[in-house]
């Protein structure tokens, strides 16, 4: 490879200001590329050099201003107070925030572009005439009057109306804003650049200042770059290739648009201006510099079906033709940053010398997942105003692995409603506490790493405690959960090591200025490169173009620039894209990529990659019934109808959940899942019946109808019934299955009163039923030892099985006119489309999942139960079965009585022989020693079945 754009910088360095640098200062993009300066001019120095001082460009600005940069977040604090008081909105400040933030980059950019503020965001209504823009050209004058003719028609819409309200504030809210920092010593980035750049006189600390690397330049720059070049003390280096520059024929000015999009010579364009603003202390015309993408380049294209699949890739390369021992010369640049995890598992031990210069993402550590665990706990987790936490976050917590560590601190809820009371600071500080008790654990492990991260997420906390606690941060808990995460997803933490020594792997950003021989870039797809922008603004796009600020345009020319500067210089170059269209990949090589094809003439092989592992597919295994597992089932005294159903449905199963006692996973509880919705339909029918039947023992029309012509009083019963499953309606998809459980409720209420009068026996808790079953296990075997015993003896078995009925109530036969007891069971999910046909099906296992036939065994054998209870039915009235489905169930002359083969079961009893007998050899099977829990065959049964992951699939 040809000498690196820095040696050819440090040459001219050399040869123009001697070994005695040290009134010069070196100004960079950024400050990777000082690291290789540095380097590169000690070594052709030859003797020892005074070395230069190397600042980037935010200290240059930094330098000549007493202003600080403020907190990102007190600056959205400082700009929604501005926002208040000049639009005389009282919007909270968790409302405000994600608008703030966009604000915040629009004064940004007009500060950063120098533009007038009062110009742009002057009323419509009198600029759209266009009486007030002699100072902009005929092709703004036109972009402009182009936007502003859709507010020439129908001005007064409400939409309009809103948009130019909110607008013509926003000047004000500049001024307020800036006044408001400037009084407190601080400001954003672009106003502190924009003070600076307005000044008349600034105390320059060096005699030269040479600017090197840099490409598209905003107003501030240009002018303080203006600046220092006409009083003698600026000098610029700049890295182009001719490959992206205009021909000759191009006029300076041409417009983006007549390129190809996001192509190489959008970005051409503002480096050609700043060659003739700013002129080059290199030889424009060496082509050794300058004519470097054309030179001959071994380029291959490589789709990946995974992002990990590229990160094994990695490997290959380095080891291929030996790359890895080029160090330096040697780059792996991730498009897309979230590849480095995997990219580091993936290096392979020849390449021992590495240079990570991204840091290491501060959210991938345990104590990023810790602190979110802890907001989750205290603000999720809260119950009962404070004074108790959710055993679902606690459990969570728990399971973590620092959470040994916090053994003996204050955890419990009666403590946090005394943080709760003192507001957001003193969980902020709370949280702390707990991280540093983490950090002091840990330290005798001596993990560089995990002290680190404890530390930068102390700090995190500390500073949000102290805005809160000065009164700048008032949010809800939700919000505050939100910025955490925020910044914790925009930290990270430095690798250390030697930075000019090794393989160098790199985000798109530090390669600034570097050159390398052999380039790998990862992820380099669409919306990686370039990167997703972005283009959210209150400033439309017309508006931002006539002002001269920053446009999605500009922000993808400096991305293709990045990339193609990458590329000028290398002579081996592999670039890899993800070629799925799932998990959010559009499977899109970057566009960037395509115009390689298209224009550089160099010749580019594409390959695939592939995985050449096989997936064997794993079938679940039976668990026999050995001595243990036959131990455990003999201490299962009773026995549910849900139980019956698993069994029926998956024996194995039914071990894993029965005999195992392997939990299922706990459903979120801010989350609203079938049992959790059945659960509070449940407990809202109940309250309501209860508060009937404490008053009257026959339910008449008009105690339903109170409920039914008093919505408010329904909806209080609802939140009731939310208040005690313990669930929270502080999300839109609560407030949504709060509103469709008021309208079951309402349904059930216009059911139940076309039956009046009746009664109701008994609801949930107050209607358990139990009855004994005996059964004889059939001869042919028991295991003894491991071993079958054929000749061991004929077992009975005495087993309890029952559960606890939805509603059991009495109504007037409409056939006979006499009492008929209902065991009703209330049902929020889909009807089964056809009824079973006999008994025979309920104990299919076919049937459960077609027909719903588990709803029928629990049914019948409660009825039958109740049929034989002297409690329940002391005048042995008929018993029916009864599946009330309130979702489809029609609004008059409903019947849920249970039919079998078209006929209603007005009488239980009728089917009491049958059913018993095919129930006792279902136990029969349960606790044979012969017969091994074995998985189901309908794999659509294992699709949502919680044990899933356990049998392999």
């Amino acid at each position: 490879m040809n000498k690196t754009f820095l040696e050819y910088v440090a040459e001219d360095i050399i040869s123009k200001y001697g070994t005695d640098l040290s009134r010069i200062a070196v100004v960079f993009p950024n400050k990777r590329a000082a690291l290789f300066l540095n380097e590169h001019l000690a070594r052709l120095a030859g003797q020892p050099v005074w070395s230069p001082a190397y600042i980037t460009i935010s200290d240059l600005f930094r330098q000549h201003t007493d202003l600080k940069t403020a907190d990102p977040i007190k600056l959205i604090c400082d700009i929604h107070k501005s926002f208040t008081k000049c639009t005389g909105i009282d919007e909270t400040l968790d409302h405000f925030y994600g608008w703030g933030q966009l604000l915040l980059a629009d004064f940004d950019d007009i500060d950063k572009n120098m533009a007038d503020a009062d110009s742009i965001f002057c009323n419509l209504k009198d600029i759209h005439e266009l009486d007030d823009i002699s100072y902009l050209d005929d092709e703004q004058k036109e972009m402009l009057a182009r936007f502003f003719a859709n507010f020439s028609d129908d001005i007064d819409s409400e939409l309009k109306k809103r948009f130019l309200s909110l607008w013509s504030h926003f000047g004000d809210i500049y001024h307020d804003y800036n006044r408001r920092l400037t009084e407190q010593g601080i400001g954003y980035e672009g106003a502190i650049y924009r003070k600076v750049a307005s000044e008349q006189t600034l105390h320059l600390k060096y005699d030269k200042y040479l600017f090197v690397g840099f490409n598209l330049l905003q107003k501030v720059e240009r002018v303080l770059f203006s600046r220092l070049m006409k009083e003698g003390k600026a000098k610029f280096y700049w890295d182009f290739d001719e490959y992206y520059m205009p021909s000759p024929s191009q006029h300076l000015t041409t417009s983006p648009s007549q390129h190809l999009s996001g192509g190489a010579l959008v970005s051409s364009a503002p480096t050609n201006l700043n060659l003739s603003d700013f002129p080059n202390e290199l030889d424009n015309t060496n082509p050794d510099i300058y004519a470097n993408m054309r030179r001959p380049k071994r380029i291959r294209f490589i789709s990946s079906p995974t992002e990990n699949a590229q990160a094994r890739f990695a490997a290959n390369w380095l080891l291929e033709n030996h790359r890895y021992r080029a160090g330096r010369k040697t780059a792996i640049v991730m498009c897309d940053e979230s590849i480095l995890l995997p990219l580091m598992h993936s290096l392979p031990p020849e390449a021992d010398k590495v240079n990570i210069t991204s840091g290491f993402p501060l959210a991938m550590t345990p104590v990023a997942s810790l602190v979110m665990l802890l907001f989750d706990l205290y603000t999720l987790g809260l119950r009962k105003k404070g004074t108790t936490l959710s055993p679902h976050y606690l459990k969570k917590l728990m399971a973590h692995p620092y959470a040994r560590h916090l053994q003996g601190m204050h955890l419990k809820g009666v403590h946090l409603s005394q943080v709760h009371q003192e507001g957001s600071a003193a969980l902020l500080q709370h949280i702390a506490t707990l991280v540093k008790q983490v950090g002091i654990a840990t330290k005798p492990e001596g993990d560089p790493l995990t002290q680190e991260s404890v530390f930068r997420m102390y700090t995190i906390l500390n500073r949000l405690a102290t805005l809160a606690d000065s009164g700048d941060l008032l949010v809800d808990n939700t919000t505050l959960r939100r910025l955490v995460s925020q910044l914790v997803s925009s930290s990270s933490i430095p690798f250390h090591g030697e930075p000019v020594v090794g393989v160098q792997i790199m985000g798109v950003l530090e390669t600034r200025n570097i050159d390398f021989d052999h380039l790998l870039l990862l992820s380099c797809n669409e919306g990686n490169m370039p990167k997703g922008i972005n283009d959210s603004s209150f400033i439309p796009y017309t508006i931002r173009k006539a002002h001269h600020l920053t446009t999605i345009d500009n922000k993808v020319a400096l991305y293709s620039y990045y990339f193609h500067r990458l590329l000028q210089r290398a002579g081996d170059i592999t670039i890899a894209y993800n070629n799925s269209t799932d998990n959010g990949h559009t499977g899109e090589m970057s566009r960037f990529m395509l115009q390689l094809l298209v224009e550089s003439g160099q010749k580019i092989n594409h390959y695939t990659l592939t995985a050449k592992n096989h997936p064997t597919p794993l079938m679940p295994k039976p668990i026999q019934k050995d001595e243990a597992t036959l131990s455990k089932l003999q201490q299962i005294s009773r026995l549910s109808p849900s139980a019956l159903n698993t069994y029926i449905r998956c024996p194995l199963a039914f071990y894993y959940q029965y005999i195992a006692h392997i939990q299922e996973p706990h459903p979120d509880p801010d989350t609203i899942d079938n049992r959790l919705f059945g659960n509070i339909f449940h407990r809202a029918a109940y309250l309501i019946y209860k508060d009937i039947t404490d008053h009257s023992p026959v339910i008449e029309k008009t105690h339903i109808q109170a409920y039914l012509s008093n919505r408010k009083l329904l909806a209080n019963v609802v939140d009731r019934a939310f208040e005690e499953e313990e669930c929270k309606t502080n999300n839109g998809l609560q407030i949504i299955n709060r509103e469709v459980i008021i309208e079951y409720v309402t349904k059930l209420l216009k059911i139940d009163q076309q039956l009046c009068p009746f009664s109701i026996l008994a609801m949930e808790e107050e209607a358990k039923v139990y009855t004994q079953l005996s059964f004889t296990i059939p001869s042919g075997g028991a295991l003894k030892g491991g071993a079958l015993v054929s000749s061991a003896p004929t077992k009975q078995y005495n087993l309890t099985i029952g559960g606890i009925i939805d509603r059991l109530d009495v109504v007037t036969d409409k056939q006979t006119g006499k009492p008929r007891i209902r065991v009703v069971d209330y049902k929020t999910g889909n009807q089964p489309s056809s009824p079973i046909k006999n008994i025979d099906e309920i104990f299919d296992p076919n049937n459960i999942r077609s027909k719903h036939s588990n709803y029928y065994l629990q049914a019948i054998l409660y009825s039958l139960i109740v049929s034989r209870s002297k409690r329940w039915n002391p005048a042995n009235h008929p018993v029916s079965p009864a599946l009330l489905f309130i979702k489809q169930a029609p609004a008059t002359d409903y019947d849920p009585t249970l039919h079998i083969d078209k006929h209603p079961i007005s009488d239980v009893t009728v089917y009491e022989e049958e059913f018993l007998t095919k129930l006792k050899h279902t136990l029969a099977d349960i606790y044979s020693p012969d017969t091994p829990f074995t998985p189901t065959d309908d794999r659509k049964k294992c699709e949502l079945c919680p044990y899933r992951m356990l049998c392999g699939l």
